[in-house]
């Protein structure tokens, strides 16, 4: 019996997750939901993990695989139960998951936790109510009456237009979304619109505050993701602490970075991207302090099997999508672009910008044209201008807001931040008017998708190509290839 590296088995099991998530999303089908096929699950994941051979290599993806339906199933169950309530008018409660999104139109919710006619059910429907003045907040509970629709993307159903029944907020409720809320307050206060909402934007990933006209100029410039809160925005935080209780010791650090952490994503909520950055960021700090590392695909992998876990859904999700794959790109990609380029030496920093740049928007354009059917080619301009100063405006945003208490400094700070989200805001109109470099596909394709396997096609290609590298360079080659050392005795020479 030949053992193999247990860095097979691990693979072989996240992807045996991810592929059973993307089974059982295109199949619909509720199986392996009886206790027993996780009993069965548990088994096989003990046999590969102690049993690392060639024979127990297809029963770790086996044991992903079925972990993957045990997990969906109950879901998928309920997906079809809803199903049977499309067409008729329903009395539907749930509670408020994400921050709603206020428009001039109305207000768009997204509600979890379901019931209707006293029976409870997983997954989002979708809301939108039409009307203004809305008071609503995050973890609201509501009582909705109105005809089901369907669902799409992550949504399990829709409910346009429904009558109000009722509404209530429990006391204290999310306190980190009234901090949101009264924090917000302050910084308008100080900074006026449109250029408030884009600072809270970037400081909380606070989306409902930025007009129809100006998210649609972000997303033809390809620079949305800096209004969504995800790992750009919380390596700044990490580092602004590690920085700042790296000097009293090294647990300081860790533990005031995770509390940061964790205090950020509780105020911005548990999106699909803020719940990866937030994964890799805190396995990254738990591994830095022991002193061990994570090869960038088995994070990678690691975090996309454990934030499907937690939400089969996410699959779907465009956010977690473009997450994903910017990461991919960011960790990935732009590192083996780098050593083709200069080799072992650092590149200056402008070339590091355009090469992250280049292999992110390389990795999330199929996603951005199956989805939104444009691709802008100016996003790399953009990125050169935006994000070396987004933590400067996160931090005079965050400054406004803190010491609004002291009207003069506070409005120091107002002033510095307008000043520098002004420029961006020009930035940003400017290179959306420039529409000769905004590429249009038809969306909705999935054979954009293909561009995958000439990019997959070259990474194993290098991946092979390094490994080989390193063969050669081995201990023993090393060994065998070594130059004779001098003895400084001229008789062994004779």
């Amino acid at each position: 019996m030949k053992f193999l590296h247990p860095s097979w088995h691990f693979y072989a099991l996240i992807f045996g997750v991810i592929t059973g998530i993307a089974f059982f999303t295109v199949s619909g089908q509720p199986l392996f939901r009886a206790p027993s096929w996780f009993v069965l699950d548990l088994v096989l994941v003990l046999i590969a993990l102690f049993i690392p051979c060639r024979i127990t290599l297809p029963i770790a993806f086996a044991a992903g695989f079925l972990l993957a339906g045990f997990r969906f199933s109950p879901e998928l169950a309920d997906r079809l139960t809803l199903a049977s309530f499309v067409g008729q008018t329903v009395t539907i409660s749930g509670i408020i998951a994400e921050d709603p999104d206020f428009s001039e139109s109305g207000a768009a919710l997204r509600l979890s936790r379901l019931s209707i006619d006293n029976r409870t059910f997983s997954g989002l429907i979708y809301v939108k109510l039409s009307g203004q003045n809305y008071d609503f907040l995050r973890s609201d509970h509501l009582v909705l009456r109105g005809k089901f629709g369907d669902g799409f993307g992550t949504f399990v159903g829709s409910l346009y237009r429904p009558e109000i029944v009722s509404f209530t907020r429990d006391h204290p409720g999310d306190v980190f979304a009234r901090f949101k809320q009264f924090f917000s307050g302050l910084v308008h206060d100080k900074i006026d619109s449109p250029v408030s909402d884009l600072g809270l934007g970037y400081l909380m990933g606070q989306k409902n505050g930025l007009s129809k006209d100006f998210s649609e100029q972000l997303r033809a410039v390809g620079m949305t993701h800096v209004v969504v809160a995800s790992g750009a925005h919380l390596a700044i935080i990490v580092v602004a602490v590690r920085k700042i209780f790296g000097r009293i010791s090294k647990f300081a650090e860790l533990l005031f970075a995770i509390l940061a952490i964790a205090a950020f994503v509780l105020v911005v909520g548990f999106t699909p991207s803020m719940t990866r950055a937030a994964l890799v960021a805190v396995l990254g700090l738990l591994l830095g302090f022991f002193g061990r590392k994570l090869s960038p695909f088995r994070l990678l992998g690691l975090v996309a099997a454990l934030t499907l876990l937690i939400s089969p859904t996410n699959l779907q999700n465009i956010g977690w999508q473009l997450s994903f794959a910017s990461f991919f790109g960011i960790m990935i990609i732009a590192p083996r672009l780098t050593r083709h380029f200069y080799g072992g030496k650092n590149p200056p920093w402008l070339a590091s910008m355009l090469i992250t740049s280049l292999s992110t928007t390389l990795i999330c354009a199929p996603v951005m044209i199956f989805n939104f059917g444009s691709l802008s080619l100016l996003s790399f301009v953009a990125n050169l201008i935006i994000l070396p100063t987004l933590p400067y405006a996160m931090v005079l945003v965050f400054l406004t807001g803190a010491t609004s208490f002291f009207p003069l400094l506070s409005s120091f700070f107002a002033i510095l931040a307008s000043a520098l989200l002004n420029i961006h805001v020009f930035v940003i109109d400017f290179l959306s008017q420039q529409e000769t470099f905004i590429l249009t596909f038809a969306s909705n394709n999935p054979l954009i998708y293909l561009i995958y396997l000439p990019i997959l096609a070259v990474l194993l290609y290098n991946i092979y190509h390094e490994h080989q590298k390193r063969n050669r360079n081995g201990p023993i080659c090393r060994e065998l290839c070594k130059e004779p050392v001098p003895t400084g005795d001229n008789r062994l020479d004779r």
